[in-house]
């Protein structure tokens, strides 16, 4: 192909100032065998025109003949007709589509990629190659049968290269051993290619005899695929093992998180609980004294005072929010209230039946006065109930209901003591008048004018009492 290649350039291009880039052997598919030479050129001078051109050997003699040419910018599509498996097939789309048959897949691999290296270059990619490799596509043609055309200046044009001496030398006596090296090229061709094949065969038998050196080969990288399976199984277990420990550090920080957590709201809680229990907790002192306590004596008057006086202070504690929804402060205030309750019912019942007794007590009458005429002294009634005078106030904050009654019984019954008081004091004074002597009428009538002339100071002077006790409660 070499020595055709350069007959073409001498005889037909180089007249024409074009320069032969890549050639393959072609004939059209589908019709009798008739070969033809498909050739990729470019001008030498510029603008430069690119071109394929058909050539075919004439009937007549040794020489071939231009036959037909294509600009590279009216070749729309290039069709390899498959990209995967070797197929000498191809079809050029210009205003027509030409269906050739390569005389091998090497020759026409070389010509595609030309034209894609020509079309990069002059046509800035407008060829559609398909069915195409990439691969093909991006590696360069061999300097040995086509001329690159890649690197340098766009415009410029790789020179030619042409055959040594030596390369010269050597076609000269391969065509000289054959008769038909000129006359027929195409025989001459094949006789290449077989002998080709027959150097291919011995050297594959050459590499035959060293299979031994193959197998020794072929065992080690056996061996080293194993320890590289025995390494991947190493490292994905190592993997494994780093992420379960990734997992138990992600577990480890999470608890640390939730303990945290943990720790800061049973803080919180201990914070609430101990608010509530200091200042919700009643001792049990103070709950004896309020459901037991003796109210006669003064020991005991003192603890339900102080135990009334901390029950009062529980019952008005300022909760902060959210306390009234727990079930035990619940339970507590109920608590307090029932003590409250039962606690100033067990007051109320005893200062009545206190105002009672004292309402009906005999142990001081007038006639006790008799010499004097005057009422009764009532200190020890009013020493005894000033000792209640907190709880009455207790009671007239908590509740003001029976605070109310116990005034009113109060009123009631030493009203009613002092009403007997004063009767029991004028009829001693009666008596008095009533004497038989001068002096005793004298003194009886000084008497009953000064006890009529202090009636009135004795009315407003126990309404005062009344009130001032009151107060002083």
């Amino acid at each position: 192909m070499t020595a055709i290649k350069h007959a073409l350039q001498r005889d037909i291009f180089t007249p024409n100032d074009e320069r032969l880039l890549s050639i393959v052997n072609v004939c059209k598919a589908g019709k009798k065998k008739k070969n033809c030479f498909l050739c990729a050129t470019v001008t030498t001078e510029r603008p430069v025109q690119v071109k394929v051109v058909k050539v075919k050997k004439s009937d007549k003699g040794d020489f071939y003949k231009r036959q037909i040419a294509w600009a590279l910018r009216d070749l729309a599509v290039v069709d390899a007709k498959d990209a995967i498996k070797e197929n000498p097939e191809f079809d050029l789309h210009f205003e027509k589509i030409y269906k050739w048959v390569a005389s091998s897949t090497a020759e026409k691999n070389a010509f595609i990629s030309c034209i894609w290296k020509l079309n990069q270059r002059y046509l800035r990619k407008k060829i559609d190659f398909v069915n195409v490799s990439s691969q093909l596509l991006e590696e360069s043609v061999p300097s040995g049968e086509n001329q690159s055309v890649t690197g340098g200046d766009e415009e410029a044009v790789d020179e030619y290269q042409e055959l040594n001496a030596r390369e010269e030398q050597d076609i000269e006596i391969m065509m000289e051993g054959c008769e038909y090296a000129i006359s027929n090229a195409e025989a001459f061709a094949e006789r290449l290619s077989r002998e080709l094949q027959v150097l291919d065969g011995a050297n594959i038998q050459s590499i035959m005899a060293s299979e031994k050196q193959v197998n020794i080969l072929m065992k080690l990288l056996d061996e080293a695929l194993k320890e590289v399976d025995q390494i991947e199984l190493k490292l994905s277990s190592y993997e494994e093992m780093l992420q379960s420990v990734k997992e138990q550090m992600d577990q480890i920080s999470e608890s640390n998180h939730l303990i945290h957590l943990s720790n800061t709201n049973n803080v919180k809680l201990l914070s609430e609980i101990e608010f509530l229990v200091n200042h919700m907790d009643l001792a049990k002192g103070h709950i004896k004294a309020l459901q037991e306590g003796d109210l006669s004596s003064s020991r005991g008057i003192e603890a339900c005072t102080n135990a009334a006086d901390a029950l009062l202070q529980c019952m008005n504690v300022a909760l902060r929010p959210g306390h009234d929804m727990l079930l035990a402060v619940e339970q507590q205030q109920q608590r307090f209230s029932d003590l409250r309750e039962n606690f100033a019912r067990r007051l109320a019942s005893h200062l009545n039946n206190v105002f009672v007794q004292q309402g009906h007590d005999q142990s001081s009458t007038l006639a006790q006065h008799s010499v004097e005429l005057t009422l009764p002294n009532h200190h020890p009634f009013h020493r005894d109930l000033l000792r209640y005078a907190k709880l009455m106030e207790w009671l007239k904050s908590t509740d003001y209901r029976k605070y109310e009654g116990l005034t009113k019984n109060y009123m009631d019954y030493l009203s009613r003591l002092y009403e007997r008081e004063i009767k029991d004091f004028f009829e001693v004074a009666k008596i008095k008048m009533t004497g038989t002597t001068k002096e005793s009428k004298k003194f009886g009538q000084r008497r009953l004018s000064l006890v009529v002339g202090n009636y009135f100071v004795i009315h407003w002077f126990v309404v005062f009492f009344f009130n001032t006790t009151l107060i002083y409660w």
